[in-house]
């Protein structure tokens, strides 16, 4: 975990530097990590991004010795994905060597415990590394992964994954939404494949009946144990990795109003989870700082990650204005002058920790080459 420190924001000139590293970049072609390589930012731009000195500040909290980023281990898998989309953006492969060490470190395990998101999580961090460097066997342990979670669907409430494996607990939205995205991103990954097809076919199928949308089409956490939607908080990751799971059935399956359904659900994020234009959990200020703790602090990373696989698959350019907006204001109110980006985008800093770190890397990445600029 990083230290905690009380500096002040950076300055203006530094919050000015990441929209100067944004149109920088024009030159670089940005292609979220579910859709391929990106083209080469050049040596000056990248020696002066803010993307480059906040990744390296993140990479303090790596530890040789476990091969992982901070000390949580769903979390360490959502920071091996913004490192491997720093990577895939910029063409800077300086942190090459973390993403061998963590599947050197815990290939034994093949990444399984009683937690289906868990498990969710590293298998997307590993089919995004078999992007990176063709190594099948990073593909292999996502496919070991997503069959590892399969077991655990049942027809209780009618179909679905459990959250909690043993004792099966918790039908929710956030085990699901990942199944999603990784057997839809694996059919798109391996020609020739039926079988991750139909299980994330069946998996939307189930999911867009289960009542966990709401009339606002924003996702509730949960189910309760009568199979109702639990009406739990509309936490920033449940609008998110949904977004990349129809990203990419619609990639498998050419259903345009698949990408429809993502746009609602990415609109009714934005506009019921933003304040003056800044992403933040259902809660305001200082007081989102509890509820979820620590997990909360990689939530909002997560959902712009993936609203960006969205809207290059969806070629749109609806939400640069909100990209622009989060990194901005990220800079000029949530960053240090030591490049710690804290928990509350809108500010004040507060919890510096490798998942704000994280979180707050996935949106200066996210902002750069939005959709539509030459």
């Amino acid at each position: 975990m990083m230290p905690h420190r009380t500096q002040t924001s950076g300055s203006a000139r530094r919050s000015l530097a990441v929209l100067a590293a944004a149109v920088a970049v024009a030159a670089i072609a940005v292609v979220p990590t579910a859709i391929g390589a990106a083209a080469v930012a050049s040596a000056s731009t990248l020696a002066t991004s803010p993307q480059k000195t906040d990744m390296a500040e993140l990479m303090k909290s790596y530890s040789s010795s476990t091969g992982e980023i901070g000390n949580s281990w769903w979390q360490a898998a959502v920071a091996l994905s913004t490192l491997e989309t720093y990577e895939q953006t910029t063409k800077d492969a300086s942190y090459d060597y973390a993403i061998a060490a963590a599947f050197s470190h815990h290939e034994s395990s093949k990444f399984e415990d009683n937690f289906d998101d868990d498990t969710g999580w590293w298998g997307l961090a590993w089919l995004q590394a078999y992007h990176i460097t063709g190594d099948r066997q990073y593909l292999s342990m996502a496919e070991t992964d997503a069959n590892y979670i399969h077991e655990r669907w049942d027809n209780t409430c009618g179909g679905g994954v459990w959250w909690k494996r043993r004792p099966r607990f918790y039908k929710n939205a956030i085990a699901n939404e990942l199944f999603l995205d990784l057997t839809a991103w694996l059919h798109n990954s391996m020609p020739g494949d039926k079988k991750y097809l139909r299980w994330a076919e069946a998996e939307w199928s189930w999911f867009r009946g289960s009542g966990m949308i709401n009339s606002s089409h924003l996702i509730n956490d949960g189910l309760t144990s009568t199979c109702k939607n639990n009406g739990r908080k509309t936490y920033t990751y449940n609008q998110g990795v949904i977004l990349a799971g129809l990203a990419q059935l619609y990639k498998a399956t050419k259903d345009a109003g698949l990408l429809t359904e993502a746009e609602s659900i990415a609109n009714a994020a934005i506009n019921n989870l933003t304040t003056a234009g800044v992403l933040h959990e259902p809660c305001t200020g200082s007081g989102c700082r509890s509820g979820t703790g620590a997990n909360g602090q990689s939530f909002k990373g997560i959902f712009v990650q993936d609203l960006k696989i969205l809207v290059e698959t969806a070629h749109t350019t609806k939400f640069n204005s909100f990209f622009a907006t989060q990194a901005r204001s990220i800079e000029a109110r949530d960053t240090t002058k030591a490049h710690q980006v804290g928990f509350l985008w809108s500010g004040p800093i507060l919890d510096l920790t490798s998942y704000s770190q994280a979180s707050g890397l996935d949106a200066l990445l996210a902002a750069l080459k939005l959709p539509g600029h030459a």
